[in-house]
């Protein structure tokens, strides 16, 4: 059951929007609109309090979490993450290809072979 406050701020908002914006009363208007801000203001939210024995030895940690980012900040988060997993992305495939070519020493130059067979004075073929 809401208390007499809130009944009191309801009552007069209403009547304030009703006789003041309706009815075209500036005295109204200012009751609803004072009124409205008086709600408003009166919203708290609930304190959370914990009372506990601690025995020896137990501790307590207290931590505060900030909320997510909103906004252009979370844009601007989620665009340079977007732009992180490109670039590893593109590291990847490089390294995949690097892998996949046969390094010099493993398949045969074929100038060493041209180089070779003019020394043993043969003609190139």
């Amino acid at each position: 059951m809401r208390n007499w406050f809130e009944r009191l701020t309801a009552g007069l908002v209403r009547r304030g929007v009703r006789q003041g914006l309706l009815g075209g009363s500036g005295v109204w208007l200012a009751i609803g609109a004072v009124s409205w801000l008086a709600r408003f203001l009166a919203r708290r939210p609930e304190r959370r309090v914990v009372v506990e024995q601690l025995a020896i030895g137990e501790t307590i940690v207290v931590t505060s979490v900030p909320p997510p980012p909103s906004g252009r900040r979370r844009r601007k988060l989620e665009k340079t993450a977007r732009r992180a997993s490109r670039e590893e992305a593109k590291e990847v495939r490089r390294q995949r290809k690097q892998a996949q070519t046969v390094p010099a020493v493993d398949r045969p130059d074929a100038s060493a072979t041209k180089s070779d067979s003019k020394k043993a004075g043969r003609a190139p073929g």
